[in-house]
């Protein structure tokens, strides 16, 4: 470093920008983290036990906090965002707030980690705002009441652990922020019990770098072994802040040796050990996504054999990942870095165990010292070589555990790091094997990717071409790359062009292909698919091409013929063993896209497989029909149900099954009405009403197109709804049966009414009560008269119209129909509330409230606890009608609604009640 970098003092300017030394602060903050790491300082100041330790420290790694992240003993994690020179404390400071904003989405959403998203800790993690010595002193404060919060009694109000007027003002400032960021964030306040286990893990912290405050240099002087000069402050601390900057731009992090190492090294004081360093590792690829946790190479103090499994399926970077950590650890393994390709998936016979101890002898240097020895004594010379050295070996692309168990030494101080396609099961049983398992890339990695492929430019000119080849890609890197290669070579054509062609499964499969094995989607899938045992070849095929986004057990037995789930989930878990397909959350076995689409291809290009498919695909919908129509109405379905449930009615409509179809919608309408999934059952509705060209008995059509228009109507769709309406009508034709005729008019006019057009509807509703008396439907007859009481109220005929609800209502409870008389009982209340009568509302909406709990309809339960709310408030009673909100808005989250446009609506409602208490 030049002499500028030995000035004491640590000036910089507010919002992080280069000091006048041209160091960041957010590079100094870096610095701060890794002297603690260096002398191994315990966290107690962040709240932390006093024997947590710093790992590794890293800038801008893709973080919701973008300054540093710092990895600590025990599996935690601190974000930290660097602000300089806040000068202020206060709610309407810009610095302030964002800093806030970050953290908080941090807590929300969980801590992006350079290779996951994993929600916060409370026990294990931090989220810290730091400013230097610039900021106000209340950080100082603030830090101190967010430290004793920690171990504050969750019965005590929060402002009791800020005894003095500046601790509390401190407090009240910071809460108000948070409180008003979650809000924007989340989309409503933060509960007492979220915003103490908020507060729980956030810090706020003020260095002053100006003094060896809390940095403690003298204790690093000791651990590093050397003296440093006169300042205690100036040359180890910068020289970790100039590595900050370093880490900032590289997007890279810092182990504690390798800390330890950056602060002593001289020129040419880190050359390789004595002897030939055996590089034997393919290039990486360019560009590529660094992936898993690098970090898992540090031999650490006791220097002990490391094994690391990495694992996932065809195409998602496990041996680029393997490099990527052999590389970035050769200092640590000054003896090699040594590969070789096991070729446990491939065009040839996997490796046996005496090839690869010659390969690997070879690349030591120890084949001549093994000349002469049997196999058996060349796997042993070779096991003691590992041991008395220091190598890190890729073992790639290993067929299963056996492959490898033989090869690795008992200990040492070497590391091995074996990638699969299999699970590895035999090999994951020692506990000194670590794990990583490989999935696809998230988006935003997957767009990143492609685009250092074709180019910033290339990409921002044509984003809905880019969003339609990450689709085909599915976060798959080698399919990026193959994608992004394919691109770049094409610069004659617009992405647009590229693109117009991913229309089905064999298209994208021959978009990602470049006419090599190993750049060729087909021929990398095709060697996972040919190494499956021919039984579970087809059974392959039939998971990738049935219906559906996902199977579950009861689903593959249908599929394979098999009597017994059980049966059905050992063959799903064989696949997974090979990672073709991921265990859901549901119960549910997924497939990749691109893994389906290779399926399908495969199915289409063979007659055999299509017709194994093709029966299979019809007992897999018998399946789903039989299991619908053994689905009560007050069984609330799964949240995997309705997409399995709508692939089949698809599938079924497409091949010649609609009796199935029709089977499973019918079924299931009931259901999804009373759980109020009204975006569902419509889905559903119109995958079976949409084609009018199929014929169809007009009866059985005009059904379902009423079971759509009412549908639809309580999705708020009212124009539509009575467009289906009439279609319905219309769709009987001549010589329709009566009962058919009467319930068309009585569901439009329901429709009509909710469209507001009252006139129309009274026309339908008495048409429809006609058509009801002559046939001696007395429950369609209470449905229409309890219409007709509605039209007139609207019209402002509220008498008469009370008198028809009455009778609707009376007339249900004689027929022993809660539901419906449940409705005719809201419209009583309804009409007495636009009476102003809010006490007679209030005690027919809780007759309603009564008979919908009964039958179990939480949806009209809802309905009823909103309309209940707003008499209450209207009656002058805020508390009853928050009360009656908040119940509304639990059921709601109970049967999964929680975060839609009804939520928002109550609580706006809810707000304005309390502003007036």
């Amino acid at each position: 470093m030049d002499e500028s970098h030995h000035q004491a003092g640590a000036r910089s300017s507010a919002g992080g920008a280069r000091a006048a030394r041209g160091l960041t602060f957010q590079a100094q903050v870096f610095a701060w983290c890794a002297v603690r790491a260096i002398v191994e300082m315990p966290l107690t100041d962040l709240g932390l036990g006093a024997a947590v330790r710093i790992e590794t420290v890293g800038c801008e790694t893709g973080l919701p906090v973008d300054d540093v992240g710092v990895t600590v003993s025990g599996g935690g994690f601190i974000l930290i965002q660097a602000k300089a020179g806040m000068r202020r404390l206060d709610a309407q400071a810009e610095d302030l707030v964002k800093a806030i904003d970050q953290i908080v989405r941090a807590f929300v959403e969980g801590i992006h980690t350079s290779s996951d998203v994993r929600p916060v800790d409370l026990s294990r993690d931090r989220l810290v705002i730091a400013t230097n010595h610039d900021g106000s002193r209340a950080f100082d404060q603030l830090g101190i009441v967010l430290l004793r919060l920690r171990t504050h009694p969750a019965d005590l109000p929060l402002l009791a652990a800020a005894p003095t007027v500046s601790q509390r003002r401190a407090l009240e400032t910071f809460v108000e922020v948070v409180v008003t960021r979650w809000t924007a964030i989340v989309g409503r306040k933060p509960s007492d019990s979220d915003l103490r286990a908020f507060l729980r893990c956030a810090e706020v912290i003020r260095l002053d770098l100006k003094q060896p405050d809390g940095i403690d240099l003298f204790r690093s002087e000791q651990a590093l072994h050397a003296a440093l000069g006169d300042s205690l402050i100036d040359d180890p601390f910068n020289k970790l802040a100039w590595h900050g900057n370093e880490a900032t731009a590289a997007q890279q992090w810092w182990r504690r040796e390798e800390l330890v190492q950056a602060v002593l090294r001289k020129e040419g004081a880190m050359q390789p050990a004595a002897g030939p360093r055996r590089n034997r590792l393919p290039a990486l690829p360019q560009p590529y996504v660094r992936r898993g946790d690098h970090g898992l190479l540090d031999p650490g103090p006791t220097a002990e054999l490391l094994c690391i499994a990495v694992t996932g399926g065809p195409g998602l970077g496990k041996t680029t990942l393997a490099i990527d950590m052999a590389n970035e650890a050769a200092q640590d393994f000054p003896d090699g870095q040594l590969f070789v390709d096991f070729r446990g998936f491939g065009p040839t016979a996997p490796m046996s165990c005496a090839e690869a101890v010659e390969a690997l002898l070879e690349q030591m240097g120890e084949a001549d010292a093994a000349a002469g020895k049997n196999p058996e004594g060349r796997r042993l010379h070779y096991l003691d070589a590992v041991a008395a050295r220091r190598f890190v070996i890729v073992m790639d692309n290993v067929r299963d555990s056996e492959s490898v168990l033989h090869l690795l030494p008992h200990h040492g101080s070497s590391a091995i790091i074996a990638t699969s396609r299999t699970r590895l099961g035999t090999l994951l049983r020692r506990s000194d094997v670590t794990h990583l398992h490989l999935t696809p890339l998230p988006t935003h990695e997957s767009r990143d990717l492609l685009i250092r492929h074709i180019g910033a430019d290339r990409a921002a000119a044509e984003p809905a071409a880019i969003a339609t080849v990450l689709a085909a890609c599915g976060g798959n890197p080698l399919a990026l790359a193959i994608a992004g290669s394919h691109t770049r070579h094409l610069p004659e054509l617009s992405l647009d062009q590229i693109v117009s062609v991913l229309t089905d499964a064999d298209s994208r499969l021959d978009f990602l292909d470049l006419h090599e094995p190993n750049s060729a989607l087909r021929t990398v899938f095709s060697w996972t698919y040919l190494a499956l045992p021919a039984e579970l070849r087809d059974f392959f095929v039939l998971v990738g091409s049935a219906p559906g986004p996902d199977i579950d057990a009861s689903g593959a037995a249908a599929l394979a013929s098999l009597e017994d789930t059980r049966a059905g989930l050992a063959l799903l878990r064989r696949l997974r063993h090979f990672h073709l397909l991921q265990e859901n959350a549901h119960n549910g076995f997924q497939m990749h896209e691109l893994l389906r689409d290779y399926a399908l291809s495969l199915c289409r290009g063979d007659r055999r497989l299509q017709d194994v498919h093709d029966r299979a695909c019809e007992k897999l919908i018998e399946h789903y029909a039989d299991l619908a129509a053994a689905t009560d109405p007050d069984t609330r379905l799964a949240s995997q149900d309705s997409p399995r449930f709508l692939a089949a009615v698809r599938y079924a409509e497409e091949h010649a099954m609609e009796s199935k179809a029709r089977t499973i919608v019918d079924s299931l309408i009931e259901n999804m009405w009373y759980h109020g999934r009204w975006n569902d059952c419509a889905t559903m509705l119109r995958s079976i009403t949409d084609d009018p060209s199929k014929p169809e008995d007009p009866e059985i059509r005009s059904y379902f197109l009423r079971q759509l228009a009412i549908t639809l109507r309580r999705l708020g769709a009212h124009a539509e709804s009575v467009e289906y309406g009439r279609q319905a009508l219309a769709t009987l034709g001549p010589g329709r049966l009566a009962r058919a005729e009467a319930d068309c008019r009585y569901v439009l006019a329901v429709s009509l009414a909710y469209a507001e057009d009252h006139e129309a509807a009274l026309e339908q509703y008495h048409l429809a009560a006609d058509g009801f008396r002559k046939i001696g439907t007395e429950s369609g007859l209470a449905d229409a008269l309890n219409g007709i009481g509605w039209s007139l109220a609207m019209r402002g005929e509220h008498q008469e119209a009370l008198m028809y609800c009455t009778r609707a209502a009376d007339l249900h409870g004689e027929l022993n129909a809660p539901n419906s008389q449940a409705a005719d009982l809201d419209s009583v209340a309804c009409i007495y509330q636009l009476l102003g009568d809010h006490k007679a509302a209030l005690g027919y909406f809780e007759q309603c409230l009564r008979l919908y709990r009964e039958i179990g309809y939480r949806a009209n339960e809802i309905r009823t606890l909103d309309s209940m709310g707003d008499s209450a408030l209207a009656s002058g009673d805020p508390n009853s009608a928050v009360e009656h909100w908040l119940l509304a808005i639990a059921v709601l989250e109970d049967i999964g609604h929680g975060d839609t446009d009804q939520v928002r609506e109550i609580r706006a409602k809810e707000a304005a009640a309390l502003f007036q208490k």
